[in-house]
Protein backbone atom coordinates (compact mmCIF):
# COMPACT_ATOMS: atom_id res chain seq x y z
CA UNK A 1 0.00 0.00 0.00
CA UNK A 2 1.09 3.80 -0.23
CA UNK A 3 0.73 4.95 3.27
CA UNK A 4 0.55 8.34 4.58
CA UNK A 5 1.59 9.31 8.06
CA UNK A 6 0.52 13.13 9.14
CA UNK A 7 0.46 15.15 12.55
CA UNK A 8 -2.80 16.96 13.65
CA UNK A 9 -2.16 20.12 15.27
CA UNK A 10 -3.22 23.66 14.96
CA UNK A 11 -3.78 24.04 11.51
CA UNK A 12 -5.34 21.37 9.67
CA UNK A 13 -4.86 22.77 5.40
CA UNK A 14 -1.15 21.43 5.39
CA UNK A 15 -2.15 17.86 6.52
CA UNK A 16 -5.10 17.59 4.38
CA UNK A 17 -2.77 19.08 0.80
CA UNK A 18 -0.54 16.55 1.67
CA UNK A 19 -2.99 13.49 1.56
CA UNK A 20 -3.99 15.09 -1.82
CA UNK A 21 -0.38 15.31 -3.06
CA UNK A 22 0.40 11.86 -2.03
CA UNK A 23 -2.60 10.16 -3.22
CA UNK A 24 -1.97 7.32 -0.31
CA UNK A 25 -4.49 3.97 -0.20
CA UNK A 26 -4.32 4.18 3.74
CA UNK A 27 -3.85 7.29 5.91
CA UNK A 28 -2.56 7.35 9.87
CA UNK A 29 -3.21 10.66 11.45
CA UNK A 30 -1.17 10.85 14.93
CA UNK A 31 -3.31 13.63 17.09
CA UNK A 32 -3.08 14.94 20.89
CA UNK A 33 -6.18 15.39 22.95
CA UNK A 34 -6.29 19.14 21.80
CA UNK A 35 -6.71 18.67 18.29
CA UNK A 36 -9.06 15.64 18.05
CA UNK A 37 -11.68 18.41 16.81
CA UNK A 38 -9.15 19.07 13.90
CA UNK A 39 -9.01 15.21 13.84
CA UNK A 40 -13.09 14.71 13.02
CA UNK A 41 -13.27 17.38 10.69
CA UNK A 42 -10.56 15.82 8.76
CA UNK A 43 -12.12 12.46 8.74
CA UNK A 44 -15.23 14.00 7.00
CA UNK A 45 -13.59 15.48 4.40
CA UNK A 46 -11.18 12.48 3.08
CA UNK A 47 -12.21 9.82 0.58
CA UNK A 48 -9.52 7.25 1.89
CA UNK A 49 -9.43 4.84 4.91
CA UNK A 50 -8.20 6.28 8.32
CA UNK A 51 -6.87 5.39 11.16
CA UNK A 52 -5.82 7.53 14.07
CA UNK A 53 -3.21 7.02 16.86
CA UNK A 54 -3.46 9.93 20.28
CA UNK A 55 -0.21 10.39 20.99
CA UNK A 56 1.32 12.07 24.34
CA UNK A 57 2.95 15.64 23.18
CA UNK A 58 5.82 15.52 24.69
CA UNK A 59 7.09 12.04 26.43
CA UNK A 60 10.25 11.14 23.95
CA UNK A 61 9.70 7.18 24.80
CA UNK A 62 6.43 6.77 23.36
CA UNK A 63 6.31 8.90 20.82
CA UNK A 64 9.51 6.76 19.39
CA UNK A 65 7.87 3.89 20.58
CA UNK A 66 4.96 4.45 17.94
CA UNK A 67 7.06 5.42 15.33
CA UNK A 68 8.85 1.93 15.87
CA UNK A 69 5.80 0.67 16.13
CA UNK A 70 4.50 2.12 12.85
CA UNK A 71 7.52 1.89 10.78
CA UNK A 72 7.41 -2.12 11.09
CA UNK A 73 3.77 -2.54 10.59
CA UNK A 74 4.36 -0.71 7.36
CA UNK A 75 7.63 -2.11 6.68
CA UNK A 76 6.43 -4.00 3.35
CA UNK A 77 4.69 -0.56 2.27
CA UNK A 78 5.26 2.72 0.27
CA UNK A 79 5.50 5.17 3.52
CA UNK A 80 5.13 9.02 3.46
CA UNK A 81 5.28 10.92 6.31
CA UNK A 82 4.48 14.20 6.53
CA UNK A 83 5.94 16.73 9.37
CA UNK A 84 4.24 19.84 8.35
CA UNK A 85 1.53 20.67 11.20
CA UNK A 86 1.89 18.67 14.54
CA UNK A 87 4.42 19.02 17.68
CA UNK A 88 7.91 19.41 16.88
CA UNK A 89 9.01 16.69 19.57
CA UNK A 90 6.72 14.27 16.95
CA UNK A 91 8.34 15.23 13.57
CA UNK A 92 12.26 15.42 15.29
CA UNK A 93 11.60 11.54 16.67
CA UNK A 94 9.51 10.45 13.69
CA UNK A 95 11.99 11.79 11.06
CA UNK A 96 14.58 10.20 13.07
CA UNK A 97 12.77 6.67 12.70
CA UNK A 98 11.60 7.11 9.08
CA UNK A 99 14.18 9.06 7.36
CA UNK A 100 16.62 6.07 7.31
CA UNK A 101 14.40 3.66 5.64
CA UNK A 102 14.34 2.59 1.91
CA UNK A 103 10.48 2.53 1.80
CA UNK A 104 10.00 5.95 3.84
CA UNK A 105 10.02 9.61 2.54
CA UNK A 106 9.61 12.54 5.11
CA UNK A 107 7.53 15.11 3.65
CA UNK A 108 6.89 18.63 4.33
CA UNK A 109 3.91 20.47 2.57
CA UNK A 110 4.79 24.78 3.26
CA UNK A 111 2.56 28.01 2.82
CA UNK A 112 2.53 27.96 -0.91
CA UNK A 113 1.69 24.43 -0.92
CA UNK A 114 4.46 22.90 -2.24
CA UNK A 115 5.12 19.43 -0.99
CA UNK A 116 8.91 19.25 -0.43
CA UNK A 117 10.46 15.75 -0.46
CA UNK A 118 13.52 15.39 2.15
CA UNK A 119 15.14 12.56 0.54
CA UNK A 120 14.88 13.42 -2.71
CA UNK A 121 15.26 16.87 -1.98
CA UNK A 122 13.20 17.89 -3.96
CA UNK A 123 9.76 19.73 -4.24
CA UNK A 124 5.97 19.36 -6.35
CA UNK A 125 3.22 21.43 -6.29
CA UNK A 126 0.90 19.98 -9.16
CA UNK A 127 -2.56 19.58 -7.46
CA UNK A 128 -6.13 21.21 -7.15
CA UNK A 129 -5.94 24.02 -4.11
CA UNK A 130 -10.22 23.79 -2.87
CA UNK A 131 -10.73 26.69 -0.62
CA UNK A 132 -14.07 25.19 0.29
CA UNK A 133 -12.65 22.25 2.06
CA UNK A 134 -10.09 24.83 3.46
CA UNK A 135 -13.24 26.60 5.29
CA UNK A 136 -14.67 23.25 6.51
CA UNK A 137 -11.46 22.20 8.65
CA UNK A 138 -11.58 25.58 10.09
CA UNK A 139 -14.99 24.51 10.76
CA UNK A 140 -16.00 27.77 8.92
CA UNK A 141 -18.19 26.04 5.63
CA UNK A 142 -18.61 29.53 3.81
CA UNK A 143 -22.61 28.97 2.20
CA UNK A 144 -23.18 32.21 1.39
CA UNK A 145 -21.31 34.07 -0.75
CA UNK A 146 -21.70 35.96 -4.83
CA UNK A 147 -19.54 34.48 -7.61
CA UNK A 148 -17.69 37.56 -9.63
CA UNK A 149 -18.42 35.54 -13.00
CA UNK A 150 -22.17 36.29 -11.70
CA UNK A 151 -21.72 40.07 -12.57
CA UNK A 152 -22.76 41.27 -16.12
CA UNK A 153 -21.91 43.68 -17.91
CA UNK A 154 -25.23 45.79 -17.11
CA UNK A 155 -23.54 45.70 -13.71
CA UNK A 156 -20.51 47.12 -14.79
CA UNK A 157 -22.21 49.88 -16.34
CA UNK A 158 -24.32 50.51 -12.97
CA UNK A 159 -20.79 50.94 -10.99
CA UNK A 160 -19.90 53.52 -13.25
CA UNK A 161 -22.96 55.43 -12.70
CA UNK A 162 -23.23 54.96 -9.44
CA UNK A 163 -19.77 56.22 -8.71
CA UNK A 164 -20.95 59.76 -11.07
CA UNK A 165 -23.65 60.03 -8.59
CA UNK A 166 -21.43 59.72 -5.77
CA UNK A 167 -19.07 62.17 -7.24
CA UNK A 168 -21.33 64.99 -7.74
CA UNK A 169 -22.14 64.77 -3.99
CA UNK A 170 -20.41 62.65 -1.58
CA UNK A 171 -22.08 64.10 1.80
CA UNK A 172 -25.64 63.16 0.42
CA UNK A 173 -24.86 60.06 -1.78
CA UNK A 174 -23.02 58.63 1.39
CA UNK A 175 -26.15 59.70 3.71
CA UNK A 176 -28.59 57.69 1.27
CA UNK A 177 -26.56 54.68 0.98
CA UNK A 178 -24.03 53.90 3.43
CA UNK A 179 -24.61 56.05 6.54
CA UNK A 180 -27.84 54.45 7.28
CA UNK A 181 -30.06 54.70 10.80
CA UNK A 182 -31.35 51.50 12.19
CA UNK A 183 -34.90 52.29 10.18
CA UNK A 184 -33.69 52.68 7.24
CA UNK A 185 -31.43 49.34 7.43
CA UNK A 186 -34.98 47.75 8.51
CA UNK A 187 -36.77 49.32 5.59
CA UNK A 188 -33.96 48.33 3.43
CA UNK A 189 -33.62 44.34 4.40
CA UNK A 190 -37.69 44.15 4.45
CA UNK A 191 -38.86 46.10 1.73
CA UNK A 192 -38.99 45.05 -2.19
CA UNK A 193 -39.38 48.72 -2.31
CA UNK A 194 -38.70 51.82 -0.38
CA UNK A 195 -37.75 55.39 -0.42
CA UNK A 196 -35.01 57.35 1.90
CA UNK A 197 -35.48 61.48 1.33
CA UNK A 198 -31.93 63.55 2.78
CA UNK A 199 -32.06 65.52 4.76
CA UNK A 200 -32.07 68.76 2.44
CA UNK A 201 -35.32 67.59 1.80
CA UNK A 202 -34.56 67.58 -1.64
CA UNK A 203 -32.53 64.72 -2.62
CA UNK A 204 -33.48 60.72 -2.74
CA UNK A 205 -33.16 57.64 -3.66
CA UNK A 206 -35.81 54.81 -4.64
CA UNK A 207 -35.26 51.45 -4.79
CA UNK A 208 -37.22 47.95 -6.43
CA UNK A 209 -35.58 44.21 -6.16
CA UNK A 210 -37.77 42.57 -7.85
CA UNK A 211 -36.97 44.56 -10.99
CA UNK A 212 -33.94 45.83 -9.60
CA UNK A 213 -33.11 49.56 -10.21
CA UNK A 214 -32.32 52.76 -8.43
CA UNK A 215 -33.23 56.22 -8.91
CA UNK A 216 -30.80 58.74 -7.08
CA UNK A 217 -31.56 62.03 -6.85
CA UNK A 218 -28.88 64.45 -5.14
CA UNK A 219 -28.89 68.39 -5.05
CA UNK A 220 -26.05 70.46 -5.73
CA UNK A 221 -26.47 73.96 -4.01
CA UNK A 222 -24.45 74.86 -6.88
CA UNK A 223 -24.90 72.70 -9.50
CA UNK A 224 -29.09 72.29 -9.14
CA UNK A 225 -30.55 68.85 -9.03
CA UNK A 226 -29.03 65.71 -11.08
CA UNK A 227 -30.85 62.38 -11.27
CA UNK A 228 -30.18 58.85 -12.77
CA UNK A 229 -32.24 55.50 -13.19
CA UNK A 230 -30.10 52.60 -12.68
CA UNK A 231 -30.60 48.99 -13.52
CA UNK A 232 -28.52 46.51 -13.13
CA UNK A 233 -28.94 42.62 -11.63
CA UNK A 234 -26.98 43.55 -8.60
CA UNK A 235 -27.85 47.06 -8.59
CA UNK A 236 -29.47 47.04 -5.06
CA UNK A 237 -25.85 45.48 -3.64
CA UNK A 238 -23.93 48.03 -5.43
CA UNK A 239 -25.44 51.21 -4.70
CA UNK A 240 -25.67 50.17 -0.99
CA UNK A 241 -23.39 49.50 2.16
CA UNK A 242 -20.81 50.67 -0.44
CA UNK A 243 -21.17 47.37 -2.40
CA UNK A 244 -19.89 49.33 -5.65
CA UNK A 245 -16.55 49.75 -4.26
CA UNK A 246 -16.14 45.89 -3.35
CA UNK A 247 -17.26 45.24 -6.85
CA UNK A 248 -15.04 47.72 -8.34
CA UNK A 249 -12.20 46.26 -6.37
CA UNK A 250 -12.88 42.90 -7.31
CA UNK A 251 -13.44 43.82 -11.16
CA UNK A 252 -9.53 45.00 -10.66
CA UNK A 253 -8.08 41.49 -9.34
CA UNK A 254 -10.11 39.81 -12.30
CA UNK A 255 -7.43 40.75 -14.37
CA UNK A 256 -4.39 39.51 -11.98
CA UNK A 257 -2.79 36.45 -13.27
CA UNK A 258 -2.90 34.75 -10.11
CA UNK A 259 -6.73 35.03 -9.78
CA UNK A 260 -8.95 31.57 -10.52
CA UNK A 261 -11.79 32.44 -8.71
CA UNK A 262 -13.38 35.49 -6.85
CA UNK A 263 -16.25 35.71 -4.62
CA UNK A 264 -17.97 38.72 -3.15
CA UNK A 265 -19.77 39.40 0.36
CA UNK A 266 -18.47 36.05 1.60
CA UNK A 267 -20.69 35.48 5.03
CA UNK A 268 -19.84 32.99 7.51
CA UNK A 269 -22.61 31.75 9.39
CA UNK A 270 -22.44 30.69 12.82
CA UNK A 271 -22.98 26.39 12.40
CA UNK A 272 -22.68 24.29 9.45
CA UNK A 273 -25.92 24.05 7.36
CA UNK A 274 -27.32 27.45 9.23
CA UNK A 275 -29.19 30.06 7.28
CA UNK A 276 -26.99 33.41 7.93
CA UNK A 277 -28.92 36.25 8.88
CA UNK A 278 -27.55 39.60 10.46
CA UNK A 279 -28.44 38.29 13.72
CA UNK A 280 -26.31 35.32 13.59
CA UNK A 281 -23.38 36.25 11.09
CA UNK A 282 -20.10 35.48 12.31
CA UNK A 283 -18.02 37.75 10.29
CA UNK A 284 -18.47 39.26 6.56
CA UNK A 285 -14.95 39.41 4.00
CA UNK A 286 -15.81 41.21 1.20
CA UNK A 287 -13.57 39.81 -1.07
CA UNK A 288 -12.06 36.46 -1.06
CA UNK A 289 -9.64 35.67 -3.91
CA UNK A 290 -8.58 31.80 -4.17
CA UNK A 291 -4.72 32.17 -5.89
CA UNK A 292 -4.66 28.39 -6.49
CA UNK A 293 -2.06 28.65 -4.10
CA UNK A 294 -3.57 30.08 -1.39
CA UNK A 295 -6.31 32.57 -0.20
CA UNK A 296 -6.03 36.17 -0.34
CA UNK A 297 -8.65 38.14 1.69
CA UNK A 298 -9.61 41.85 0.68
CA UNK A 299 -11.33 44.31 2.77
CA UNK A 300 -12.64 47.27 0.88
CA UNK A 301 -13.04 50.63 2.72
CA UNK A 302 -13.55 54.33 1.24
CA UNK A 303 -11.94 55.58 4.19
CA UNK A 304 -10.23 53.46 7.43
CA UNK A 305 -12.31 55.71 10.21
CA UNK A 306 -10.95 53.13 13.30
CA UNK A 307 -8.05 51.36 13.31
CA UNK A 308 -10.58 48.28 15.20
CA UNK A 309 -11.28 48.12 11.47
CA UNK A 310 -7.74 46.85 11.00
CA UNK A 311 -7.93 44.25 13.85
CA UNK A 312 -11.28 42.84 13.38
CA UNK A 313 -10.27 42.14 9.75
CA UNK A 314 -6.67 40.45 11.07
CA UNK A 315 -8.83 38.37 13.47
CA UNK A 316 -11.14 37.43 10.84
CA UNK A 317 -8.21 36.04 8.14
CA UNK A 318 -6.77 34.08 10.86
CA UNK A 319 -9.77 32.41 12.14
CA UNK A 320 -11.48 31.32 8.41
CA UNK A 321 -7.98 31.27 6.19
CA UNK A 322 -5.61 29.82 8.39
CA UNK A 323 -2.03 30.80 9.18
CA UNK A 324 -0.96 30.29 5.45
CA UNK A 325 -3.69 33.03 4.00
CA UNK A 326 -3.14 36.62 2.81
CA UNK A 327 -4.61 39.88 3.79
CA UNK A 328 -5.16 42.71 1.89
CA UNK A 329 -7.22 45.78 3.14
CA UNK A 330 -8.23 48.66 0.03
CA UNK A 331 -9.14 51.85 0.33
CA UNK A 332 -10.62 54.70 -2.14
CA UNK A 333 -8.73 57.43 -0.34
CA UNK A 334 -5.17 57.74 1.32
CA UNK A 335 -4.21 56.22 4.53
CA UNK A 336 -2.95 57.89 7.15
CA UNK A 337 0.85 56.76 7.63
CA UNK A 338 -0.13 55.40 11.11
CA UNK A 339 -3.23 53.11 9.26
CA UNK A 340 -0.57 52.02 7.27
CA UNK A 341 1.95 50.90 10.26
CA UNK A 342 -1.10 49.47 12.07
CA UNK A 343 -1.12 47.43 8.22
CA UNK A 344 2.09 46.12 8.41
CA UNK A 345 2.41 45.08 11.21
CA UNK A 346 -0.95 43.09 11.53
CA UNK A 347 0.29 41.32 8.38
CA UNK A 348 -1.94 43.13 5.99
CA UNK A 349 -0.90 44.30 2.58
CA UNK A 350 -2.08 48.04 2.37
CA UNK A 351 -2.78 49.52 -0.37
CA UNK A 352 -4.83 53.38 -1.23
CA UNK A 353 -6.33 53.67 -5.06
CA UNK A 354 -5.93 57.26 -4.27
CA UNK A 355 -1.96 56.96 -3.95
CA UNK A 356 -1.90 54.37 -6.88
CA UNK A 357 -3.22 57.71 -8.87
CA UNK A 358 -6.20 56.34 -10.30
CA UNK A 359 -8.09 59.55 -9.86
CA UNK A 360 -5.55 61.71 -11.26
CA UNK A 361 -6.77 63.18 -14.77
CA UNK A 362 -3.96 61.62 -16.21
CA UNK A 363 -3.94 58.18 -14.93
CA UNK A 364 -4.28 54.86 -17.12
CA UNK A 365 -6.07 52.53 -15.57
CA UNK A 366 -4.43 49.10 -16.49
CA UNK A 367 -1.47 50.92 -15.45
CA UNK A 368 -2.33 51.05 -11.60
CA UNK A 369 -4.00 47.92 -11.79
CA UNK A 370 -0.56 46.33 -12.68
CA UNK A 371 1.23 48.75 -9.58
CA UNK A 372 -1.29 46.91 -7.26
CA UNK A 373 -0.49 43.56 -9.11
CA UNK A 374 3.82 44.33 -8.64
CA UNK A 375 2.65 45.04 -4.85
CA UNK A 376 0.78 41.80 -4.67
CA UNK A 377 3.05 39.82 -6.06
CA UNK A 378 6.09 40.88 -4.08
CA UNK A 379 3.71 39.26 -0.90
CA UNK A 380 2.02 36.62 -2.41
CA UNK A 381 4.69 33.59 -2.09
CA UNK A 382 6.13 34.97 1.14
CA UNK A 383 5.80 32.50 4.28
CA UNK A 384 3.70 34.27 7.10
CA UNK A 385 5.34 34.21 10.54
Amino acid sequence: MKVHISFVGGQPAPVYHGIVATQPDYVVLVYSKDTAHYLDRLKEVLMVPVESVMLHPTNPSEILKAAQSLAKRFSQDDITVNISSGLKSWSHLFGITFQPLPNAHVVYMDQNNVLWDYKTMSSRDDYQFDMDILFRLHGNPLNHFKRFAEYTAMDERALRQIEAMRRYNYSLFNQLTALLSKEMESKLAQNNQGLFIASDGLSYIEWDKQDPHVKIVLNHKGWGVKDMAISSPHVIDLTFHSGWFEYKVARMLSHWSYSKEIRLNCIFPLRDNQVSTSANTKNEIDVIVNTGRKMLFVECKTNITSSLDIDKFRTAVKNYGGQGSKALFVTDNKMSDLQKVKCQESHIIPISLAELGLYEKSADPKQVEQQMFRILEKELLSINA
